[in-house]
This record gives structure tokens, C-alpha cells and sequence, in this order.
């Protein structure tokens, strides 16, 4: 590969069509609904590889490009064309389990397009699934690292401009006379070895809104606080694209970045990434009481679990600006509960949203449906649950297998998959039978969770507000809000 004018391409693939695609959620591997709702301008979610790619190489002087077929609303030949114009040298993209065979596709058509061009995925299911990956496409190699996929990245492009061994580079997987290689896993480096994120290169206007309790929308940006999950829930695919290994990222350089967004972008709404916030209390606390120190005037929201909180800290974390605690709730059958969370009871989550609501912080509960042993009585008790947390919002979700998780294992073992159809592993589609329900009954319990759910909230506006809420314009934001939050909860 030549030495000079090196140019590189970090690249966000389109969403399938009629498809919404997130592609940073469930620990990497992506989730998706199928949506018809052509006419809506949906805001796509900031995946944090497109700023970290973007610092690692402006750091480095490389000249590149960011384009983020999302974000930008590109088909598949408008990317072909994109790419073609810029000639690149290196194309980095990310690859999703809901998009898989498109990805693929797409990657595979840039690789015939500019013959020269070296393609390298990145992204959880490049670690779980290596071999599918570079056999079923004419992707060149693969980065087997951890969220956000940029570890080792600087060592594998230096390599191959200096036609270097591809063996010494860590966690890598490529194609060689026909064979696949893969290299030694490496540790990852520890978060503050990160470049700080580059946001010059990204639209930040185009990208998803969260809204706060009265309804108002802000455009929101992912910050990374942290990264790891210790806990061994069987399903969950945290530990994948995240590592069991919690890290920490400085409290200093977590506040420099707010600062930095809300200074020069004016962003002024956050997410602090991580798979649980009050996991280490002391630091969660330290985290608030940073934001207050500096006046920073944000608002965020954050996922936490139900039995690590404490009425103390979510004083904090509100007087901090957090306006939502994302959690997982997963079941209200105490058997199911012993095997969604272990360690859980009912209790701490009953008690998590009552002291949540007491000091004016929005929930939205995460929950989980087809279990293997899931039944009508279990999914009954999930129903009243639901309504007795009254959360602000709900995330309903069917039991997915994700490849490398213990449940994949267990469903295959046990002839439990419905389909190896990986468009259909979105999160919101059965791809797993159970023992008692079809696959239509769950569809029909989870539409009945979401119209009983609706019509409480309704219930509770109207009861609350009455008709003024249609002459007062922030109970009617809010009540807008609310009704396209329960009709169209992805869009």
C-alpha cells in the first residue's frame, strides 16, 4: 500500500429499508423495528465509534472522511458513490446484527467498486462472529475489540502502510490465500488512554432528541462514562461488546467533554453511556456533584440497575440534571426474576421507581418478554407490574439469543431457535420459542401491555389536566408528546 496521501473513510452503513436501526444498543449487536412510516423524518442515534475514529485519526494527521449513511438519509448506491468519489484507501465500518446481510452486501460492492481499497468491520458482532463475517463477504479483516472499536486501530493502519506483519496487530481476524488468521486478543487499553472525541466532522443537528418533563426535545450525545458489566445474566449481551471488566473514565475528562459540547455546539443534553451508572455509588456521586460544582446547566439521563440506587444518590443525580433513569425490569414473576436478574427481587424494583418518582426523575423500564418457561400467568404478572411501576415510558423487548451469550448456546442446544435469519435478531422480533406460548400469542400480549399501559397514562393526563390540557401549551406538549411516545415509541 502507498505511504503518502493515505485517505480513510469511517463510515456508518444505511439502515435496511423500511427498517429503523439502532445500532449501538443490546452491547453492539444492533436492535430494529420494521417502520412504514415514510413520512416522519426519523433522527438516527450517534454511534461513538464516528467522533473516536475521528479524534484517533485528526490526532494522527491522516486525511479522512466521516460519513454516516444514516444520519444523512443515503440508500445504498448514494454510499457506492459517495465512496467512489472519494477514492478512498481504508473504509472502517461498523456492522450490526439486524443489518447483517446488507452490510455485508454493501461493503462487498465497495470492495469490487475500488479494487484497491482495503475494507476492515468493526463492531461487537465482529468479535463474536469473525469467520461468518469475512466468509459470507469480501470484507478484508475484522477489529475484534471493545466498545467504542477503535483499540489497536492506529497500529493495524500503520501496518499496512509499511506492509508490515498483520500478526503482531492485536485482536484482528483477516483473510490470507484463502484462510482466515486471528490474531492474539489483547487486552484493552483503559478509557482515559481514548482520544478525546472529535466532533468537528459530524452534523450533530441531524441525530436523536430526548425530552425532558415537560415535553421539550433537546438533541442529545452520547457520553462515554464508563464501559463493562460484571453481572452474568445469561442473555445479556453486555459482556460481549463491552467487556466484564468495568472501567472508568476520569470524572475531569467527562466534564470537559459536556463542556466542550455545550460551549462550541450547544448541545445541552446528554447520555452518559454506560451499562450501569450507580454501580461504584461514591464515583456516581462524585459525577453529580462535578456537574453542580461546574454549573454546567445540562440535562442527561443514564442506565442504572434497580437494586444499586439509593434515595441519596437520585437527590444527587437530580439536582445534577438528570431528567431519566433507563431500567431493566425485564419481569414481574419472581421465578423468571431468578434467571432475567439474578441476585433482583421485586422489591428493589418496586422501591427504585417509587424513590425514582419521589424526587422527580422520569423512568423508563426495560422489559423482556419469552422466557423459556414464560407462560400466561407469567406474562400477567408482568402486565400489573408494569402498571403498578407506572413508569414514564416502556421498552418492551423479546428474549433474544444474541451469538456468544449462554442463551444461544441454550437455545441451540435445545432446538429453541425459530430462525439463523439474523435480520430477524432485532430485539423486537421472536426469533425463540418457549415451552408454553407461540410466537403469536407473545405479539398479542405485548400489543395488550401496550394498550393497557396507554390507556393509564391517558387516563392519568386527563384526569390530572382534563380539557385544559389543550389550552395550556405545556400540558399539551406534553400530552403530544405522550401520545406519539405510546403510538410510535421508535420513530
Amino acid at each position: 500500500m502507498q505511504t503518502k496521501n493515505l485517505k480513510i473513510i469511517i463510515l456508518n452503513l444505511p439502515s435496511p429499508p423500511n427498517q429503523r436501526l439502532w445500532r449501538d444498543t443490546a452491547g453492539g449487536f444492533g436492535t430494529a423495528i420494521i417502520s412504514q412510516h415514510k413520512h416522519k423524518v426519523n433522527r438516527e442515534s450517534l454511534h461513538p465509534f464516528l467522533p473516536y475514529a475521528s479524534a484517533l485519526l485528526s490526532k494522527s494527521a491522516y486525511e479522512f472522511k466521516v460519513i454516516d449513511a444514516q444520519a444523512l438519509k443515503l440508500d445504498r448506491s448514494q454510499v457506492l458513490a459517495e465512496v467512489k468519489k472519494e477514492n478512498a484507501d481504508l473504509v472502517f465500518s461498523v456492522i450490526s446484527l439486524p443489518s447483517f446481510y446488507q452490510d455485508l452486501c454493501i461493503l462487498s460492492e465497495i470492495k469490487y467498486l475500488l479494487q484497491n481499497v482495503i475494507v476492515i468491520g468493526v463492531g461487537t458482532i465482529c468479535s463474536v462472529m469473525p469467520n461468518e463475517i469475512l466468509y459470507r463477504s469480501a470484507i478484508d479483516m475484522v477489529l475484534r475489540n471493545n466498545y467504542p472499536y477503535i483499540s489497536y486501530m492506529l497500529d493495524l493502519i500503520q501496518s499496512l502502510r509499511q506492509s508490515r506483519n498483520l500478526k503482531n496487530i492485536g485482536n484482528l481476524s483477516f483473510k490470507k490465500n484463502g484462510k482466515i488468521i486471528h490474531t492474539p486478543k489483547k487486552p484493552e487499553p483503559p478509557l482515559d488512554d481514548l482520544p478525546f472525541p472529535e466532533y468537528d466532522f459530524i452534523k450533530l443537528d441531524r441525530y436523536e432528541t430526548t425530552s425532558d418533563i415537560t415535553g421539550k426535545s433537546f438533541v442529545y450525545v452520547p457520553i462515554l462514562e464508563s464501559r463493562g458489566c460484571p453481572y452474568n445474566c445469561i442473555y445479556c449481551p453486555y459482556p460481549l461488546g463491552f467487556g466484564r471488566e468495568i472501567m472508568f473514565r476520569s470524572l475531569k475528562v467527562i466534564v470537559e467533554e459536556i463542556k466542550y459540547l455545550r460551549d462550541k455546539f450547544n448541545i445541552r443534553a446528554f447520555l452518559l453511556r454506560g451499562q450501569t451508572f450507580a454501580y461504584n455509588k461514591k464515583r456516581a456521586m462524585e459525577i453529580c456533584n462535578e456537574i453542580i460544582r461546574n454549573k454546567l446547566d445540562v440535562i442527561w439521563f443514564c442506565e442504572s440497575r434497580v437494586d444499586e440506587v439509593s434515595k441519596e444518590l437520585l437527590t444527587n443525580m437530580k439536582r445534577a440534571g438528570c431528567i431519566r433513569i433507563h431500567y431493566g425490569v425485564e419481569t414481574g414473576d419472581p421465578e423468571l426474576l431468578k434467571i432475567a436478574k439474578p441476585g433482583v427481587r421485586l422489591q428493589a424494583t418496586e422501591k427504585a421507581f417509587k424513590m425514582t418518582k419521589e424526587v422527580g426523575i422520569m423512568t423508563q423500564a426495560h422489559i423482556i418478554l419469552g422466557w423459556p418457561n414464560e407462560n400466561r400467568q407469567t406474562l400477567e404478572r408482568t402486565r400489573k407490574l408494569i402498571l403498578k411501576l407506572d413508569p414514564d415510558e416502556i421498552n418492551l423487548n423479546f428474549l433474544t439469543p444474541y451469538p456468544g451469550t449462554p442463551l444461544y448456546e441454550i437455545a441451540q442446544r435445545n432446538n429453541l431457535l425459530l430462525t439463523a435469519d439474523w435480520t430477524q435478531y432485532t430485539s423486537h422480533t421472536v426469533v425463540m420459542r418457549t415451552k408454553n406460548l407461540s410466537a403469536n400469542e407473545l405479539y398479542a400480549y405485548k400489543s395488550r401491555i401496550i394498550r393497557d399501559f396507554s390507556k393509564q397514562k391517558l387516563q392519568q393526563l386527563f384526569i390530572k389536566d382534563g380539557l385544559s390540557v389543550f389550552k395550556k401549551p405545556q400540558a399539551f406538549i406534553k400530552a403530544t408528546s405522550l401520545v406519539n411516545r405510546i403510538l410510535f415509541p421508535y420513530n
